[in-house]
């Protein structure tokens, strides 16, 4: 029916314990992608607001886009004021993304910013998320705070040190591990793939990992596919960022390009 709330797949998935593989949108903020990756089979799509362009206006015609194709939104916001968070929800998104969160209290902090009593402080608007208006009240609110998945991003040394109090805050529902970042909050300036930073990233999903054991909570990550997903699955990842939008199209321009000069080499003999 018209006047019910969303339901948030993505999070009922994480909270029966499955894995799940989500597709980035970062560069190429066009409500197009976001109907492809659909048709491509995905369920879920994280949509980038700290490193992009996008403002709110196009990520409000990006979660239009999804909500035809029944896809789910979750959107990795800037460091920001309380609006930033109240305005991406009321857009209609199913979750928000933290990043750099290096405390417990700033986690509580979020937490009190993007959910409704008893659980925050986060007022009423009449958004899209609420079908402006036409959810009732009390179920409105009850499944808001049900269904909006939040997660922080764990990618700084300090927010290692304090993982264990950062998985114990109640409304987190994601710790998702920044590789890149986090090397170099650790002084670590080398290549991905380099042992010194293998050493130290994987030493932090351990920690990450218990954490997230211990507190029932899922912890994520974005690595390439292959070998090195395979090695944080087993640590304990079920949120696994597969695809960049830039390099899905490099990497599938640069496939056809290979494949057409194969054959126009041939062809000139």
């Amino acid at each position: 029916m018209i006047n019910q709330y969303k339901v948030n797949h993505t999070k009922a998935a994480l909270l029966r314990g499955e894995t799940i593989a989500v597709p980035e949108i970062n560069r190429v903020s066009n409500p197009i992608v976001v109907e492809v990756l659909a048709l491509a089979g995905y369920n879920c799509v994280w949509i980038d607001m700290e490193h992009s362009h996008l403002n709110l206006d196009g990520l409000s015609n990006m979660i239009l886009a999804a909500r035809t194709v029944d896809l789910d939104v979750i959107v990795r916001i800037p460091h920001g004021p309380y609006n930033q968070v109240m305005k991406t929800l009321e857009l209609g998104a199913g979750g928000l993304i933290w990043p750099h969160c290096r405390s417990a209290d700033e986690a509580r902090q979020f937490v009190r910013m993007a959910k409704f009593r008893p659980l925050g402080l986060r007022g009423m608007g009449g958004g899209r998320d609420s079908l402006f208006g036409q959810i009732e009240r009390t179920e409105f609110l009850d499944q808001a705070n049900e269904n909006t998945l939040l997660g922080v991003m764990i990618e700084d040394k300090e927010g290692v040190d304090d993982v264990e109090a950062i998985a114990a805050v109640e409304g987190i529902d994601l710790l998702f591990v920044g590789p890149g970042d986090l090397a170099h909050s650790y002084g670590v300036e080398r290549e991905a793939g380099h042992p010194i930073t293998q050493q130290v990233v994987l030493e932090a999903f351990d920690r990450v990992g218990e954490a997230c054991r211990a507190h029932g909570k899922t912890m994520g990550t974005a690595v390439d596919p292959g070998e090195p997903m395979r090695t944080v699955v087993e640590k304990g990842a079920r949120w696994l960022n597969c695809c960049h939008d830039v390099t899905a199209l490099i990497n599938g321009y640069t496939h056809a390009r290979d494949a057409t000069n194969e054959i126009v080499k041939a062809s000139n003999g």
